[in-house]
């Protein structure tokens, strides 16, 4: 009759945990399926000219983040993101090394679930836990328009510029 009690216990424990994880961290995981694939579009410069350069990314899921390889006439480049949910965006923030070497402090990283205790977006958890008011962010994915758009930081000398990649989903 005890193991029976016992097991039952850990049976509803379980089981509540299980229903805590579906509507926490990984609830809002999905998204990440529904943005991986090929987008195909243009390099321009920072001022919105298009370059007439060709350009593709590869956006692929490795664990819960994104490669992204983004490809063409003007680079080639993959680097690894962290991607969060925003309304209808999600927006994507370096990760790791790259993450502190980008704005000199670390992240606490994690933050890929909803706070349930001020219904705040992944997005803007993530902002309030591990960045400061300055810190500049590159891009996303549009969701209603499956869309890409990265503003890459260039450097010529002493001398920063911007070259935008926006692509469609293919």
């Amino acid at each position: 009759m005890k193991k029976t009690k016992l097991f039952l216990g850990i049976a509803i424990v379980a089981f509540a945990f299980s229903a805590c994880d579906k509507n926490g961290s990984d609830s809002g995981k999905d998204y990440i399926s529904e943005i991986v694939g090929t987008y195909s579009g243009e390099f321009a410069n920072q001022s919105g000219l298009k370059s007439g350069n060709i350009g593709t990314a590869d956006v692929v899921r490795v664990n819960n983040q994104l490669q992204i390889h983004c490809y063409g006439d003007l680079m080639d480049t993959t680097f690894m993101m962290d991607a969060f949910e925003n309304g209808d965006s999600i927006m994507v923030c370096d990760t790791g090394e790259a993450f502190e070497m980008q704005y000199g402090h670390m992240g606490n990283g994690g933050n890929h679930m909803m706070d349930m205790h001020s219904n705040q977006s992944e997005w803007q958890h993530h902002m309030t836990n591990d960045h400061n008011s300055e810190d500049m962010h590159y891009g996303g994915f549009n969701m209603t328009n499956h869309t890409f758009e990265y503003m890459f930081r260039m450097m010529e000398g002493d001398s920063a510029y911007y070259i935008v990649f926006n692509g469609s989903k293919n």
